[in-house]
């Protein structure tokens, strides 16, 4: 349902207080990782993996390592190795999700491995008469998940109309 709404005074009221709350989630996000670089830093220099300080009375465990990160310039490697390139390669979960349509096919032989119930392919299949309705009698469990996004619309975001869903371009915020 899309369209112009009065905004109550309750209504007003929470939805402040979510962005007050997003802002300061926002905030002790990056003082955490500020504080968790601190206690890196006096983690390295002490040369520990493991150190357990007790604070307040409270035994603590603190865990520290360091992981290579290596960022290759993949064009520039497959110009180099041209047909060898794919020898160099390992999947990439990233990836295969932005072009999983495409690689759809390529996944038939696996599916019972890697694949998972589409509701889509569900309904295509009862509709095609492929399977039946009664095999899923008792196989599945239906729930109502709530999705709700607040946050700030971009310059040009019609103020106070109400968001079917469908474009979440025009948020800018965190999702719950």
């Amino acid at each position: 349902m899309e369209g112009n709404h009065e905004v109550s005074a309750e209504i007003e009221m929470v939805l402040r207080r979510y962005l007050e709350i997003q802002a300061q989630e926002q905030r002790l996000k990056e003082e955490k990782n500020a504080l968790r670089e601190s206690i890196g830093r006096h983690m390295a220099g002490l040369e520990l993996k493991y150190w357990y300080p007790t604070l307040d009375g409270q035994a603590l465990k603190v865990r520290y390592r360091e992981t290579t990160v290596i960022d290759y310039d993949e064009s520039l490697l497959r110009d180099r190795l041209g047909e060898r390139y794919p020898a160099i390669l390992a999947p990439d979960l990233r990836k295969i999700r932005l072009h999983l349509d495409k690689l759809d096919s390529l996944f038939a032989p696996v599916l019972s491995l890697v694949g998972t119930p589409s509701p889509e392919k569900v309904r295509a299949a009862i509709e095609n008469g492929l399977v039946n309705r009664e095999s899923f009698s008792g196989a599945f469990k239906k729930t109502l998940k709530p999705f709700v996004a607040v946050g700030k619309a971009r310059t040009g975001g019609t103020s106070g109309n109400a968001d079917n869903g469908d474009s979440h371009n025009s948020i800018t915020n965190s999702y719950v």
